[in-house]
């Protein structure tokens, strides 16, 4: 994430007065919108008729309109009376530092800075601090803001009656204690709490009753026509309207105590400008909605009567002075706030609101031109008041989206954000018909977008945590189901089908299209119609060169439709004792516990409303109940289980399955989603059943006695056993962008493993706090990787790959990056992944570093126990990994702070063992536990590292994830150390994960020698034995001169890159070569080829950003068939700013020694020439004329 922008805003106070709504506006009462444009007419009625024919639209009206009349419930004057104007500031922490004014920073490390719990709709103004119990602010906050409403309705502070400044609640402590006027709370010691801007910020607005309550009104007034819905709606949106023009939070800057979402430039609006984003575009989209119903609303009455008791300019004495009011108030001041950046988020966020204003206002001409802003070339400018340029979408896609869909942020987390935000824009401008050509589905990039989620999913559970992402080996996929249902609909690739599949828990159950589609169940027809014909998704290996990801998959899943998942969003609610509610704090995945404890966080936009998949229960006292009811797809026994949310505000409670109470559950704790919670394993019919939640009480330290869920599992007895069965696993190498500042982390040639339904070398995630996250979470020590000269590497845009083979028994792959040290001449990872039987593999894994005097090679797995085998280590008495004397997270004292900090991270190792003269070869192997609780039975898995090669030091600590809920205390790492001057070294490594027992019976390094008698260079060759348990020896070879002819143990000769022989009882059953001619044996050759690779130039390419990409380039083939080029790797030698490595899709024949190689949806588009003038062309990733190879490969098996 970026650091924060180093600007001091010299801006002072301006309490609003009575100039707000006495603003002149025009007495001309024509508004200018028609008709309703994105929730047009025809989808409204769809909607409508889906509600009476299908049980899951029925269930989402139902719940809006449960929402909607919780809202209504407060009636018409206290809903317009709780929008707030400027006056009163926003924040989102009462003290985001120090805490709670009675527990200090404990309450942040257990409740987080958005733990303070509230009763808005009870108890206005009011905050509980559950640490304590005492209750914020001490005055009566509500009657000084009454007190001060002036004649135009806006709170005014010199109005405001002094004697409600006073304290209330505990007058023991002082007249002053605890009293916030708005402005904040200082306390003796000058620290202030912002406990009313806090309550504004989350309670009024953002999450809070105005934002909740439109847009329930919003959807339930779409889903049932019912006026009330349309009329409540419209006052809160009016009214917002007479304040919006107003709001700015320039007067409230971060060094008075008023945080906001903002990135640093200190502009918004209601609240910080990348949270703006998201909720106005909600504020948008609901006058669309209403507009058509205002006529039948009977909304004139009501806000005439407002417009003259406050004096407003706007009389409101009908609906068209309503309509300009909101038109005038809202829609544009839009476009004005995004241009001077107090209305701007991550890419795509205020392009999507803008999006929205121009389709909802509708307007010739102006509507075209806000678009045209959107695709303008331009970006966020300092000088001199920071303001927006251009909406920067099409310079965007083509200059920063790689060429295999990603934005150029390497966590696989923000990367997400990149698709959410855009489809947002596309969806908006969808079938907008007063600009068809908009249509962002048919830019090639934006659809290329679509590709970033399935390639990366492991084990069908998880996405790499790649950069600042997520948790520490939590089980999480990213990508919803209605993305891929989109993409279906929209581009036909069965691919997305099949994800959508798998993301829906491999059902079809409550699968269905868009509410507003006119045949909602279409899609799911023909998701059916793949599934039928090509099974469910089922990943083999995954080359992303543009990103810098290739991974290698064995096994395949067998769990098909034996269980089903729900979410609790989507399950109907049957009785509801106290109100009901969506989860909304999500800016982390469906909870908010990241959002709760990561202040760097900010600049993360918040998940949309309707993406939350949790429920809570609002109680307020025991005995309150909700019950939901659920579908059970056939008759079978099934394990139940329910994955909880915790909170302190939350109490405990009975589950009750069809009335028989099953488990007994206590909701408190540290905010943020749980493990998954079996509540009962019994026989269940098919058809309808009832599940309900009963409060039974509450723990003393709980702030309340509510409760909330996410999602409803039941899995058969078929679904249990292939879950833990299951055969998948795979590894995989990240070597793209590592810019720290881009949420990335020094991780180049960092290795991934996952196997027996666990990851089992998780990459740490998403830092807790902005030191451990640039000296330690972000460093190449906390990586599966090398530190060279005890430094972090150095920025890259992404490794080359060397070698990738993809096609047969033997996947490799072979990396090099030469710019992340540039003190060394070589820095390359080769790794294979070899296959034992169908549920099991090994990786042989050779990591070379020629250059520095330091290497340290680092490998950690998940959580778990570690035993080694052939080292002698010792304890360390005190310090850390950079030394005795060196505490725990103290850096090394020549090394700046922050962002500049380029040190080792060593200092963040613990609780040493060393051996300072180990003997190869030697053995770490860790025994991993289910940290998530993934597995019915967890079992007894293993990994394990062995290693070949000599080192100087071996070493085990302890490496500290981030403390979020959830995560791991430790991980055990460990650490083997070269040193040398001119250093040259070559890690060989065999990682193996096994249950129960292990299925390699020895691992032995075995002699290779030149067949010419010349120089062995041992830091350029090297071969091992892996001998098994089931009686086959695979003896494995790798050269960097593939050229050069070898004899490996004696008896065996080899030429090429990499070579792999399988023998069983000394007979040969297997042999492989890579990049090679040679392999024989016993005087016998096993593979003989012609040529090693192909080598040639480039003729021509696709010059155009097209979905059908292809390069004509010269080749001499000789007795190569063109087709066995299918699925090889083109690797062309260019100018090295990105790598050039395709995939061949397929080959043409032209003439002579010329072939049409296509290599599909991937554009050799780099970026533009000039983002400024799109008509100067492009930049390509090739050139004709530039030297290709293309390596080649055989395998042996025996007739």
């Amino acid at each position: 994430m970026k650091g924060s922008i180093s600007c001091l805003l010299l801006f002072v106070l301006l309490l609003a007065q009575s100039a707000p709504l006495q603003r002149i506006r025009a007495e001309d009462q024509t508004y200018i919108k028609k008709k309703s444009t994105y929730y047009t007419a025809e989808k409204v009625a769809n909607a409508r008729r889906n509600v009476q024919r299908f049980e899951w639209a029925r269930d989402i009206k139902d719940n809006a309109v449960q929402d909607a009349d919780r809202y209504l419930s407060m009636g018409l004057d206290r809903l317009w009376q709780t929008i707030t104007p400027q006056s009163i500031p926003r924040s989102f922490a009462v003290n985001l530092e120090l805490g709670s004014p009675i527990t200090g920073k404990e309450f942040n490390k257990k409740y987080g800075y958005r733990g303070w719990v509230a009763d808005p709709m009870n108890r206005p103004w009011k905050l509980v601090d559950p640490s304590s119990g005492y209750v914020f602010p001490t005055n009566d906050f509500a009657s000084y803001y009454q007190s001060g409403l002036n004649e135009h309705g806006i709170f005014d502070p010199k109005r405001a009656d002094p004697k409600y400044l006073v304290n209330e609640l505990y007058p023991e402590k002082g007249k002053n204690w605890g009293v916030d006027d708005g402005r904040g709370w200082v306390d003796e010691q000058g620290n202030r709490w912002t406990f009313i801007a806090y309550y504004n910020h989350w309670h009024v607005w953002h999450g809070g009753i105005v934002d909740n309550a439109l847009r329930a009104f919003r959807d339930a007034y779409l889903y049932t026509g019912d006026a009330k819905y349309a009329q409540a709606g419209t006052i809160l949106l009016d009214r917002i309207a007479d304040v919006y023009p107003d709001m700015d939070l320039a007067p409230y800057p971060a060094s008075d105590g008023f945080l906001n979402s903002h990135g640093g430039t200190g502009k918004g609006k209601i609240r910080g400008s990348i949270w703006e984003a998201t909720a106005v575009t909600e504020y948008l989209s609901a006058y669309d909605a209403f507009f058509p119903g205002m006529e039948q609303a009977e909304i004139v009455p009501f806000l005439r009567e407002k417009a003259e008791k406050y004096q407003m300019a706007n009389r409101k004495d009908s609906v068209a002075a309503i309509r300009k009011n909101i038109e005038e108030g809202l829609l544009k001041q839009i476009f004005p706030a995004i241009k001077e950046a107090k209305i701007r988020g991550n890419f795509g966020m205020h392009q999507r609101t803008l999006a929205m204003a121009a389709v909802v206002l509708d307007e010739p001409g102006v509507s075209e031109q806000w678009i045209d802003w959107i695709f303008q070339s331009g970006g966020l400018v300092s000088n001199p008041d920071w303001h927006l340029t251009g909406g920067n979408v099409l310079a965007t896609l083509v200059n920063q989206v790689d060429r295999d869909g990603f934005g150029d942020e390497p966590s696989t987390e923000y990367n997400s954000y990149w698709l959410r935000q855009i489809q947002g824009v596309a969806d908006i401008l969808d079938s907008y018909t007063r600009y068809p050509q908009a249509d962002l589905y048919k830019q090639v990039k934006f659809r290329k977008m679509f590709d970033t989620r399935y390639p990366l999913i492991m084990s069908d559970r998880y996405t790499p945590m790649i950069g600042d992402s997520y948790k520490t080996g939590i089980p999480f996929i990213v990508g919803t189901v209605q993305e891929h249902v989109k993409a279906f609909e929209k581009f036909g690739d069965p691919v997305y089908a099949q994800t959508a599949y798998l993301l829906n828990g491999h059902s079809m159950d409550n699968l269905h299209g868009d509410i507003f589609s006119a045949d909602p169940e279409k899609v799911i027809r023909d998701i059916q119609e793949v599934i039928r014909n090509k099974g469910p998704l089922q990943l083999k290996t995954t080359q992303l060169s543009g990103f810098g990801f290739t991974a290698f998959r064995h096994g395949q899943d067998e769990d098909e439709e034996d269980g089903v998942t729900y979410p609790f969003s989507d399950l109907k609610q049957t009785e509801a004792t106290a109100d009901t509610s969506d989860h909304l704090g999500s800016l982390y995945m469906e909870t908010d516990d990241l959002a709760k404890h990561i202040p760097e966080a900010f600049d993360m936009p918040e998940s949309y409303y309707e993406e939350s998949p949790a429920v809570q229960l609002l109680a307020k006292k025991p005995g309150e109940r909700l019950s939901f009811t659920f579908d059970v797809p056939k008759t079978d026994h099934y394990e139940v289980a329910i994955t909880p949310l915790k909170s302190a505000s939350y109490g405990r409670y009975e589950i009750q399955l069809d009335g028989t109470p099953v488990k007994e559950l206590d909701f408190y704790g540290p905010s943020g989603s749980e493990k998954p919670v079996t509540i009962a394993r019994q026989p269940l019919s098919q058809g309808s059943h009832t599940l309900t939640f009963v409060n039974r009480g509450k723990r003393k330290a709980a702030a309340g006695y509510k409760m909330g869920v996410l999602r409803l599992s039941l899995r058969n007895k078929q679904a249990q056993v292939s879950s833990d069965s299951d055969s998948q696993r795979g590894i995989w190498m990240y070597y793209g962008r590592n810019q720290v500042g881009r949420h990335g982390h020094k991780d180049t040639l960092n290795l991934g493993i996952h196997g027996f339904g666990l990851d089992l070398s998780p990459d740490l995630g998403y830092p807790d706090s902005f030191k451990t996250r640039t000296e330690w979470v972000s460093n190449t020590v906390a990586h599966n990787t090398v530190v060279v000269d005890r430094a972090k590497q150095k920025d890259t845009t992404g490794g080359i790959p060397r070698h990738v083979e993809t096609l047969g028994r033997v996947q490799l792959v072979d990396v090099e990056a030469p710019r992340v040290y540039p003190q060394t001449d070589l820095y390359r990872r080769t790794t294979a992944y070899i296959p034992i039987d169908k549920q099991h593999s090994y990786a042989v894994d050779l990591f070379r570093i020629h250059g520095g005097e330091e290497h340290h090679f680092s490998f950690h797995g998940a959580e778990g126990d570690v035993a080694t085998e052939g080292l002698r280590l010792i304890p360390q008495e005190q310090g850390t990994y950079a030394g005795p004397d060196v505490p725990f997270g103290q850096k090394e004292p020549d090394q700046p702070e922050g962002w500049d900090y380029a040190g080792s991270g060593f200092h963040y190792l613990k609780n040493v063992e060393r051996d300072d003269r180990p003997s190869s070869p030697f053995s770490v192997d860790w025994k991993i536990r289910d940290t998530w609780g993934v597995l019915e039975e967890v079992g007894d898995i293993h990994l394990r590292l062995t290693m070949l090669n000599a080192v100087d030091e071996a070493a085990l600590a302890d490496g500290i994830p981030p403390q979020l809920p959830g995560n791991p205390d430790r991980l055990r790492y460990f650490l083997a150390k070269r040193s040398g001057s001119s250093l040259k070294s070559q890690f060989v490594s065999v990682i193996e994960a096994y249950k129960d027992q292990r299925d390699i019976r020895s691992i032995e390094a075995v002699p290779v020698t030149p067949a010419d008698g010349g120089d062995e260079q041992p830091d350029r060759v090297t071969a091992l034995k892996v001998t098994l348990k089931n009686g086959r020896v695979d003896t494995i070879f790798n050269s960097l001169d593939a050229d050069r002819e070898y004899i490996v143990d004696g008896r065996i000769h080899v030429r090429g890159f990499f070579a792999v022989l399988s023998e069983k009882g000394g007979t040969p059953a297997y042999a492989f070569v890579s990049d090679g001619t040679l392999l024989q044996t016993k005087g016998k050759p096993l593979i003989h080829q012609p040529k090693p690779r192909l080598e040639g130039n480039v003729l021509s390419f696709t010059r155009d950003l097209s979905a059908e990409n292809e390069i004509t380039v010269q080749l001499s083939l000789g007795s190569i068939q063109p087709k066995s080029l299918l699925g090889r790797m083109i690797h062309i030698h260019n100018d090295n700013e990105q790598n050039a490595v395709y995939t061949i899709r397929s080959v043409e024949h032209i003439q002579g020694d010329q072939y049409r190689l296509q290599v599909g949806d991937t554009t050799l588009v780099r970026r533009y020439t000039d983002p400024d003038d799109f008509s100067k062309g492009f930049v390509y990733n090739i050139r004709e004329g530039d030297a290709l190879t293309i390596p080649l490969s055989a395998e042996w098996r025996p007739e």
